[in-house]
């Protein structure tokens, strides 16, 4: 199917997901896969015009583990509109973090996803990282198993950092599983600013976006809502359209919504505006 162009979408928008690799660079020691092609800028970027996307935030993959080279590389090609989101561990020192820092990365991630116990985050190694990344105006990208975001949650309670949960924070299909995803979000929200990415709708397990967005809306408000496409779609490559994707965002929260969203909301986080 050939991607359409959406010239009514802003002239200004940032996805503020994607990843951005090789096919040659090794995986990390550990990783549960590591997909055979490339995803280059390029091709990310192509994608751009068809949503009205201006800038963007590389996303370092897990397959990478705390090797961020290439997210960095690619921020390297464009910095005044690319930004990077880093995988790092406790062994990053406050040099480590500030290199990471001048080559553009804005954020640290946590791809928690099928860790068995996440009572390790809570420990005073990561919440001395926590304080260093805090330090440098970063915040924490989570990514959780379905329902796991109230076991998370309290971990980052001792520290002052702001904290973004990836994919609509995947609080699964249950009823009470997504009650408990909202309450933990509202317990974590009065210490710190708690965002959500609305994205990868396909990695919910069949819960409705439109549902949960409303929900997001209501926890935490509109401002602090921004929009990934998670290109290139590891494990569902064939079964997205790139346009499609940010149109759906406009069902989602409505037009007006969406445009303050993928522009203001990104731009402030990331440090665009």
């Amino acid at each position: 199917m050939a991607l359409r162009r959406h010239p009514a979408k802003p002239l200004q928008g940032i996805d503020t997901h994607a990843h951005v690799f090789s096919a040659t660079a090794p995986a990390a020691a550990g990783a549960r896969y590591r997909p055979a092609y490339a995803a280059t800028l390029a091709d990310w970027r192509s994608r751009w015009a068809l949503a009205g996307i201006t800038h963007g935030v590389v996303v370092q993959p897990s397959f990478f583990g705390t090797d961020n080279s290439e997210a960095l590389a690619a921020v390297a090609a464009d910095p005044g509109r690319l930004r990077a989101v880093a995988v790092v561990d406790p062994g990053f020192d406050g040099a480590a973090l500030a290199a990471l820092h001048a080559g553009g990365a804005r954020a640290l991630r946590l791809n928690i996803k099928s860790v068995p116990d996440y009572s390790a985050f809570a420990s005073g190694d990561w919440l001395s990282l926590f304080a260093r990344a805090h330090a440098l105006g970063w915040h924490a990208e989570v990514y959780v198993d379905a329902g796991r975001l109230p076991e998370i949650a309290p971990a980052f309670e001792p520290s002052p950092i702001a904290v973004v949960f990836d994919h609509f924070g995947n609080p699964g299909t249950r009823a009470q599983a997504v009650d408990a995803t909202f309450a933990a979000v509202a317990r974590l929200a009065v210490s710190r600013p708690v965002r959500a990415k609305l994205s990868a709708p396909y990695r919910l397990g069949g819960a409705d976006p439109v549902a949960l967005a409303a929900r997001w809306l209501q926890a935490v408000g509109p401002e602090r809502l921004v929009w990934g496409s998670d290109w290139p779609w590891t494990a569902f490559e064939e079964q997205h359209d790139y346009g499609r994707l940010r149109e759906a965002l406009d069902r989602w929260v409505g037009a007006a919504r969406a445009r303050a969203i993928v522009w203001d909301n990104a731009a402030r986080l990331y440090g665009f505006a």
